[in-house]
């Protein structure tokens, strides 16, 4: 409030100066014309008092005899000076009689045919005298003094009665002037308050109810400004918070950089991307579009394939990232899909194109080779069948985007005891142990499950060798019960950096192996996408040498009542 109070200091002395410059003008004016009409007002009195006795003196003797009468007359002091200088009577001191005038100034005038005036002091200590000498007509000048005491007497009673007069207005005026700023100052209080809360962040101001005139007005404009602004600021908060849930919620990365090259906004997602600082790979384009040109590129940030895109903004560069690292993968993916389903079908196909042209070329009479070719043929085509059944089959389950909702409760110890006679079926001499319990059960389908569990003991008894241990356990995984299905095998085991992509298409850990005995590739990934459709998950556990076991862990059903049929 120091800004206020000197507000009313500075109006207090303002009206105080102004009251204290014109009441001292005003006195002085006054006193002095009022001095100057009594002198004037003096002044008129004895010249025609002076004119009066000068006309009655004509012809008249014994001057000095009628100056005590002619002065009891006028009342004043009258000297009757002579043709010659001489004083003929004075009403004071008769004892000047005959004695000369001396250097009078207003004698002077008076002889020169003007009505003379002076004011001094007629002897010494005598009082200031106002004299007036007027000519007769005989040559003679009468002079009429007067002294000025009763002039001065009530020049300094009216100082007086006007000083006290000034006084009091002054006090007066000094209250009023307080009330006045007081009434003046408080609403300017009032809206100074509601300035510090506007810049505080505070727009509820009203105007104040003792607030009138301009003053209530701008009051009211304030209050209204306040109003205003708080709508104002309302909008941009919601527009910003809009713009930053937007900016938060992309999937791109955004970063908006300054003149001086500072990052001053970066979204979560451009933040991994980016880190603390700009990188020095993206400079040329912050430098480009603070330029003013729009610019491209595809670069790596942090071990990430980013396309970027730089445009100039008035005060900046806006950088917008798109994280390209999964597409340049799939790409990879898609690139090495096809190389290998080339490679895998170019084999067969280029053997059953081959012998087909020798059976074609010329007749083959012995019946063996002739049946040796065909079943080179048939072998391969075969091969190239169920190259196909299981693309068909992955496609299909990567297809569909969830069948979890279409399990049903399946025993799995039957599912393994199919897959166990299959494998059976093909290589009599493999050893399989089951150890399920028969009432063990799994949310599932039956056709994945028979896909999961064939596939994996196929890869066994193949690469593995007997024997093959099956066994399943239910298991509590974080408070929900789990079923783990564990298929074991006694091979040479899966290297540590292989086991990641044993699950990808087409991936072998010896393919020259593999083909001859009749492997696809593509086993263990349809194993992958099976147990992952019915909301599973796969894994495999292994050294070097000494096995590798294959876990499935699926969802658990309620224990059959008896043992599927």
């Amino acid at each position: 409030m120091a800004v206020n109070a000197s507000l009313r200091t500075r109006l207090l002395l303002l009206f105080v100066s102004l009251f204290l410059v014109v009441g001292t003008g005003t006195l002085v004016t006054i006193e002095r014309t009022l001095s100057g009409d009594l002198l004037t007002s003096l002044d008129a009195r004895l010249t025609a008092q002076g004119r009066a006795v000068a006309a009655w003196l004509e012809g008249a003797g014994h001057p000095e005899r009628l100056a005590p009468r002619l002065s009891q007359v006028t009342r004043a002091r009258l000297t009757i000076i002579a043709k010659d200088g001489l004083i003929e009577g004075d009403s004071r001191d008769p004892a000047l009689t005959g004695r000369p005038v001396g250097d009078a100034p207003e004698v002077a005038h008076a002889r020169r045919g003007e009505v003379g005036r002076a004011t001094r002091r007629l002897g010494a200590g005598k009082a200031l005298s106002y004299l007036v000498a007027v000519p007769t007509d005989e040559g003679r000048v009468v002079r009429l003094a007067v002294p000025l005491a009763d002039v001065q007497a009530t020049r300094k009673r009216m100082r007086n009665r006007l000083l006290a007069g000034s006084a009091i207005g002054f006090v007066g005026a000094l209250l009023l002037s307080f009330f006045f700023i007081r009434a003046v100052v408080r609403p300017l209080q009032s809206m100074t308050r509601s300035a510090e809360r506007l810049a505080q962040g505070d727009y509820d101001v009203r105007a104040p109810v003792d607030a009138g005139g301009e003053l209530g007005v701008l009051a009211r404009a304030f209050a209204h400004l306040g109003n205003e602004v708080k709508a104002r600021v309302g909008q941009l908060t919601e527009q910003r918070d809009l713009l930053s849930t937007v900016i938060s919620g992309l999937i791109e990365g955004v970063m908006v950089i300054d003149q001086q090259g500072q990052a001053v906004l970066v979204n979560d997602a451009a933040r991994p991307l980016v880190g603390a600082d700009i990188p020095e790979a993206l400079q040329p384009l912050v430098a480009s579009a603070q330029g003013g040109h729009a610019a491209d590129a595809e670069l790596e940030l942090r071990g990430r394939a980013v396309r970027a895109s730089a445009r100039p903004l008035p005060q900046g560069a806006l950088i917008v990232l798109y994280d390209v690292t999964q597409l340049r993968a799939l790409e990879a993916v898609r690139r090495e899909f096809l190389s290998n389903a080339a490679h895998e079908l170019r084999t067969p196909i280029t053997a059953i194109s081959g012998y087909a042209e020798t059976l074609l070329a010329a007749p083959i009479e012995d019946p063996e080779t002739t049946r040796e070719f065909l079943e080179i043929i048939h072998r391969n085509a075969n091969r190239i069948a169920h190259l196909v059944s299981d693309l068909l089959v992955l496609d299909g389950l990567e297809a569909r985007a969830s069948v979890i909702a279409e399990r049903t409760s399946v025993a799995l110890a039957k599912v393994v005891q199919d897959a166990a006679a299959n494998v059976r079926a093909f290589a009599p001499q493999a050893e399989v142990t089951i150890d399920i319990a028969e009432d063990l059960a799994v949310l599932g389908t039956r056709d994945g499950l028979d896909h999961v569990v064939q596939n994996l003991l196929d890869n066994a008894v193949k690469y593995g060798g007997s024997p093959v241990v099956v066994a399943a356990r239910r298991l509590l995984v974080a408070g929900k019960e789990r079923v783990q299905l564990t298929v074991t095998d006694r091979g040479p085991g899966i290297p540590q950096d292989q086991q990641v992509r044993i699950f990808e298409r087409f991936y072998r850990l010896d393919t020259g192996r593999s083909r001859d005995r009749g492997g696809s590739g593509l086993g263990l990934a349809i194993v992958q996408s099976q147990v992952r459709a019915m909301g599973g998950e796969v894994w495999v556990e292994s050294q070097p040498g000494q096995g590798a076991r294959f876990c499935v862990e699926l969802d658990a059903a309620a224990p059959l009542a008896s043992p599927e049929a």
